[in-house]
């Protein structure tokens, strides 16, 4: 198993057979949903995470990242 963490929210793990990463979230389920794509045609593959990172980082600009961690390293006292 490989994993690489490519942005805030998304991870990407490949088991030798598939590439799988966190594509959204089903508010009726309250769970995660899960894209899949075949690990024998990885550049189509990276073709849909970059996608994937582009709507991320969109939603959610550096800008914001950083700044939440700002926050969480300032421990009161």
């Amino acid at each position: 198993m490989a994993l690489v963490s490519v942005w805030v929210g998304l991870v990407v793990w490949c088991d030798g057979e598939w590439f799988w990463w966190r594509s959204g979230w089903d508010e009726r389920r309250k769970r995660a949903v899960y894209a899949r794509h075949p690990a024998m045609d990885p550049s189509r593959a990276a073709r849909r995470i970059a996608f994937r990172y582009a709507d991320l980082r969109e939603k959610r600009p550096l800008s914001a990242v950083s700044d939440d961690v700002g926050t969480a390293s300032k421990a009161p006292g």
